[in-house]
């Protein structure tokens, strides 16, 4: 089956493979690819623990944005992703993690768009982000 706005050119990724791809590069801790499908001039807007939002610019400010996974057992899984417009892609992720003794399961949804192979815009937000924020911070 066709996903909505999927691109017709089979050796271009769309929007929605690169977030997957991201995501999966993300899961297994390998920054170096997920700093390869991020736009040097990244845009991003990232939920904050308040449940607001914070942008940030440029891939290297995104990527030192991330929680430390030092210590933790992730596992991160697309559950859905949706081509809203040709360069730009709806993903769901189920985020499961464990710290110590505690455990975190949560889902975040990312707004992507896809701008010759890399992601130029992406918008984040949390099910749970002072839940997310408590979990991800030092012991």
């Amino acid at each position: 089956m066709r996903r909505h706005g999927a691109r017709d050119t089979p050796d271009v990724p769309d929007a929605s493979d690169v977030i997957r791809s991201f995501v999966e590069a993300y899961a297994a801790g390998d920054r170096a690819g997920m700093k390869s499908v991020l736009s040097a001039s990244l845009e991003a807007y990232v939920t904050n623990a308040e449940a607001g939002v914070d942008r940030v610019d440029g891939a290297d400010a995104y990527l030192e944005r991330l929680p430390d996974l030092a210590g933790a057992d992730l596992s991160l899984r697309v559950t859905q992703s949706v081509m809203v417009a040709p360069d730009q892609a709806l993903t769901m992720v189920e985020v499961r993690a464990r710290r110590g003794d505690r455990d975190l399961h949560n889902f975040a949804a990312f707004l992507s768009r896809v701008r010759d192979g890399q992601i130029a815009e992406l918008w984040m937000v949390d099910a749970l982000p002072a839940y997310s924020d408590e979990f991800w911070s030092d012991y």
